[in-house]
C-alpha cells in the first residue's frame, strides 16, 4: 500500500528524509508501507530541485498546513532540525488531529522491547537498546546510540554520534550536538542543549545550554512547559 506523505520543512533535513524514503522504497519497506511525497509545507525557502530529484514525482508546496488539501487522507513527518520548532509543528499537527508517519531505516537496530512514538525518524546505523522509550517526533541521526531503559520525550533531536548511556532521560525538545554524551542515570532537561562533544555528568534542568567535559551551564532561558500531547 502506498501512503501519501507531507513533509513539514524544506531544508537539509527534508532532503535527507527524502533520500531515506527513496532508499527505503528501493528496499521495498518503510515501516510496512511505501510512501510518495505529495506535499511540502514550509514558511521559508524550499530546496525544490533537490527534493524533486529525490522524490521522483512532482509535489505541491504550501506556506502552512491549513492550505494542504485532503489532510485527513495523508500522513505527516516533521523535517526541521530545531527541536523547539519541531515541537511547535508537532503540537499543531496533533491539534489538527492529523496522522504522523514513522520512518525507521532497516539498517538501524531497534530492540523489540523498545517503544517508538509517532513521527519518529531513525537513521541507518542507530542503536536503540532494550526497554528504551522514544517519544513522538524524535530524530535519531546516524551513529546515535540510546542504551537500555533510557527515555526521550517528545521532539528530542540527537545529532550524529550522540550517546545516551543506560537509564538516561531527555526532556521534551532537548538537543544533543554531534558526539555529545550523557552518562548513566543522568537527565537533560526540557528545551536544553548539550553542545557537540560535551559530556553530561550531572543532571541538568530545563532551558540550559551546556558545554564541556564535564558539561557546565553556560546560559539559561525561561521555559514555558505546556502539557504533553
Amino acid at each position: 500500500m502506498t501512503q501519501r506523505l507531507v513533509i513539514c520543512g524544506g531544508g537539509g533535513l527534508a532532503v535527507e528524509v527524502a533520500a531515506l524514503l527513496r532508499d527505503l522504497g528501493e528496499r521495498g519497506r518503510v515501516d510496512g508501507d511505501g510512501y510518495v511525497i505529495t506535499d511540502v509545507v514550509a514558511p521559508g525557502p524550499v530546496r525544490t530541485a533537490d527534493l524533486t530529484a529525490l522524490c521522483g514525482s512532482p509535489f505541491a508546496t504550501h506556506a502552512d498546513i491549513a492550505s494542504i488539501p485532503d489532510r485527513d487522507q495523508k500522513e505527516f513527518i516533521v523535517c526541521t532540525g530545531d527541536p523547539t520548532i519541531r515541537h511547535k509543528i508537532y503540537r499543531e499537527l496533533v491539534r489538527m488531529n492529523l496522522t504522523l508517519a514513522r520512518i525507521v531505516h532497516p539498517m538501524a537496530y531497534v530492540a523489540p522491547s523498545a517503544v517508538i512514538g509517532a513521527g519518529a525518524i531513525i537513521y541507518p546505523g542507530v542503536f536503540v537498546g532494550p526497554f528504551v522509550q522514544l517519544g513522538a517526533n524524535v530524530v535519531l541521526h546516524a551513529q546515535v546510540a540510546v542504551h537500555h531503559d533510557s527515555r526521550l520525550n517528545a521532539s528530542v533531536v540527537l545529532s550524529p554520534g550522540a550517546l545516551l548511556c543506560g537509564h538516561t532521560v531527555c526532556g521534551k525538545a532537548a538537543f544533543l550536538g554531534t558526539g555529545a554524551s550523557i552518562l548513566p542515570k543522568m537527565r537533560l532537561g526540557a528545551y536544553s542543549k548539550l553542545s557537540a562533544g560535551s559530556v553530561l555528568r550531572r543532571a541538568a534542568g530545563d532551558g540550559c545550554l551546556l558545554h564541556g567535559n564535564p558539561a557546565t551551564v553556560r546560559r539559561t532561558w525561561s521555559v514555558a512547559l505546556e502539557e504533553d500531547t
